[in-house]
């Protein structure tokens, strides 16, 4: 895309902004209000601010998560190999050496 046409998408792009904020900030007029089976205007914005709100993660809480799932994992593969026959693991290990070596460089 040209600045040009990247400066017109942006300019279409704030004026619809301006556009839904000041949607947002009037309030419903009295046919939007008698419409049947429509949800009044802020009824759907705390919905979905409550919905924001429900998927946002305290800080550090994603990170504490991470950690969790990988201390899992590892301890699951810990326990996985622990519970298999020695001599497996060290075919499988030679088989992945032998492969290895027969792949192009």
């Amino acid at each position: 895309m040209s600045d040009k046409a990247i400066r017109d998408e942006l300019t279409k792009l704030r004026e619809q902004v301006a556009e839904l904020q000041s949607a947002r900030t009037s309030a419903p007029s009295p046919q939007e209000q008698q419409v049947p089976g429509a949800a009044p205007q802020d009824l759907v914005t705390t919905r979905a601010e409550e919905a924001d709100q429900d998927t946002v993660f305290p800080e550090g809480a994603e990170e504490k998560d991470t950690e969790e799932q990988i201390r899992d994992f590892v301890n699951a593969l810990d326990q996985e190999i622990k519970s298999t026959n020695p001599m497996t693991v060290l075919v499988v290990f030679s088989l992945g050496v032998v492969i290895g070596r027969l792949l192009p460089r």
